[in-house]
């Protein structure tokens, strides 16, 4: 088979960029006959790299202390040779995983400044589940479709549907906004593309929406300079909450600080600087995950399969700044969960960094995405719970995601 040019490049910079994790994975973590890196063996690592006399394994490690707490536990079952029959049962007579179950091995790791923690055990993923009958494509295909009749967002509906904000719309080839019309803050918006199909939107659909939102920040910021935190949210389909099927985002402007969960990250970014010689919390945190292999460099935009998502099948994506590299990696995601993996509900959260701030005390702060697709679908029973909300995030299992993106990137 014969390459094309691009796709010859971009097969070369993905074959640099796992040359530089095997450095990692054969000098610091020791892992020489593996073709990638499990988080079931994270402690191992973490010990073999403590060990090491390299000054880059040492410099690794005291990054990732700094930011991660790590713990692995034990947790032992009692179980009468009545329920180990079902239990056999849902486990198909594999001796192993009995063994597993009756001693199960937990992981957890904790950030320090966040304090967002995830909890992996692997024997979660194999608990019974539910199945729909339901074809998700084919739900999610005809709700697209069903969803375009009467859809105030279509065409030149959104003319005499849809509000404005007082200093009026704003308007691209391919999105225009429209002021949110129950708001919840002051300067709220919604950017609405003009493709109603959010989960087949290409590359330029997607930057156009972005461009569109920067464009009416500087706008708001221009009428009020003291609103100066922007921040975005998105919701596809009604899996995810959203209360409109067609393409649109969230986006608004906050006073002096950002909203909670957001706030939380920034002032524990700016502790971290205050802790660590002046060193920057975003560039240890993506070093660290480079180390892991849970990265995916595109151009000056990075995906993160990062170590303490909400769920399963989160990812994050950092930049300097929002550009086309960002546009390009949010679609490859896109592409790698909806055509791949076939996931088709997400939400998503971003936030830029203050429009009057650049930096204070080795912090300076990036474009952070965080995607999370709501899976499955057509399945009643909700993806969250009280486990999720209102302790830690309970990995399930983790589909090797990074390694999925690259591969859809040369598949496509």
């Amino acid at each position: 088979m014969v390459l094309t040019t691009k796709l010859h490049r971009l097969c070369l910079e993905i074959a640099s960029i796992f040359d530089g994790y095997v450095w990692y994975r054969e000098k610091c973590f020791r892992n020489k006959h593996a073709d990638h890196l499990a988080i079931e063996n994270l402690p191992k690592y973490l010990q073999n790299a403590r060990t090491s006399t390299n000054e880059a394994c040492q410099k690794f490690v005291q990054k990732f202390d700094a930011l991660f707490r790590l713990e692995e536990i034990y947790g032992a079952l009692e179980i009468s040779p009545i329920y180990l029959k079902k239990i056999n049962g849902w486990l198909r007579n594999d001796e192993q995983l009995v063994e597993q179950i009756k001693k199960q091995r937990i992981i957890k790791i904790y950030n320090r400044y966040t304090h967002e923690e995830m909890l992996y055990n692997f024997m979660r993923s194999k608990r019974p589940q539910s199945k729909s009958e339901q074809s998700a494509q084919n739900y999610t295909l005809t709700l697209l479709e069903e969803s375009k009749k009467n859809c105030d967002f279509c065409g030149r509906n959104y003319l005499n549907s849809t509000a404005e904000d007082s200093f009026g719309r704003l308007e691209h080839r391919l999105s225009y906004t429209a002021a949110n019309t129950f708001k919840y803050d002051r300067w709220h918006t919604l950017i609405v593309s003009r493709n109603h199909d959010t989960l087949h939107l290409t590359e330029d659909e997607i930057g156009d929406m972005f461009e569109l939102a920067k464009e009416w920040f500087e706008k708001v910021y221009s009428t009020e300079p003291k609103y100066t935190c922007p921040e975005m949210i998105w919701d596809a389909m009604p899996k995810s909450g959203a209360s409109q099927i067609h393409t649109h985002l969230q986006v608004s402007l906050g006073f002096d600080i950002y909203y909670g969960n957001i706030e939380r990250t920034r002032q524990g970014a700016r502790f971290y600087a205050q802790m660590n010689d002046g060193r920057n919390y975003f560039n240890d945190y993506l070093h660290i995950h480079q180390a892991l292999e849970l990265t995916i460099p595109i151009g000056n935009a990075h995906i993160l399969v990062h170590l303490t998502p909400i769920k399963d099948l989160e990812v994050m994506v950092l930049g300097a700044s929002l550009e086309k590299d960002f546009y390009k990696a949010l679609h490859l995601i896109f592409r790698t969960f909806i055509d791949d993996l076939q996931e088709y509900s997400f939400s998503f959260g971003m936030f830029l960094p203050p429009l009057n701030e650049t930096s204070i005390n080795g912090h300076v702060m990036p474009v952070v995405c965080r995607l999370v697709f709501r899976n499955p679908i057509t399945n009643l029973r909700a993806d969250m719970n009280g486990l999720d909300l209102y302790t830690s995030s309970v990995f399930l299992s983790r589909v090797l995601l990074s390694e999925k993106i690259v591969m859809y990137s040369i598949d496509s």
